[in-house]
C-alpha cells in the first residue's frame, strides 16, 4: 500500500544538511571580513606611527634617528600585537626632508599562513633656523 505523504513531510531532514553545506562558507567570509578588518588596522598603526616619527623628526635640531625613535615608540603604543615583526626605515632622508617608513605584517587569524604585508612611507620638510638677513619670513 503506498501512501502519499504530505507535502512538508518529503522535506523533512533537508534544513540540517543546507546547513552543513552552507555555514563553512558563512565561517569563511565572516573570518575574511575580519581579517581585511585587522590589516586596515595594522596599515592605519603603520602610518600613525611613520606621520609621528616625521613630525618628531621634522623639530628643530632633530634629526632621522630621532623621528625613527617616535615612529618605533609610537608602534610599540599602538601596535600591541596587530603589527608584527615592524621595521622603522629612515632611507631617503635628506638634510632638508625627512622620509620614515613603517613596514611589518597583519597578524593572521589563520594558523600557519603568514599576515599580510603592511607599509607606509611619510616625509616632510625639516625645519630650519633663518633670519631676514637670509630670506627666512
Amino acid at each position: 500500500m503506498n501512501r502519499v505523504l504530505p507535502r512538508h513531510e518529503h522535506d523533512r531532514g533537508s534544513s540540517p544538511v543546507q546547513v552543513a553545506i552552507v555555514f563553512p562558507f558563512v565561517i569563511l567570509l565572516m573570518l575574511a571580513a575580519v581579517q581585511g578588518f585587522l590589516w586596515a588596522y595594522a596599515r592605519n598603526v603603520a602610518l600613525t606611527a611613520a606621520r609621528e616619527g616625521v613630525s618628531a623628526g621634522r623639530m628643530y635640531e632633530a634629526g632621522a634617528s630621532d623621528g625613527a625613535a617616535k615612529a618605533q615608540s609610537a608602534v610599540d603604543a599602538l601596535g600591541g600585537n596587530i603589527l608584527t615583526g615592524p621595521r622603522i626605515s629612515t632611507d631617503g632622508s635628506t638634510p632638508q626632508r625627512i622620509r620614515i617608513r613603517v613596514q611589518g605584517q597583519a597578524i593572521s587569524l589563520i594558523p600557519g599562513m603568514s599576515g599580510w604585508d603592511v607599509s607606509a612611507t611619510v616625509s616632510g620638510p625639516v625645519e630650519r633656523w633663518t633670519t631676514a638677513a637670509q630670506g627666512g619670513r
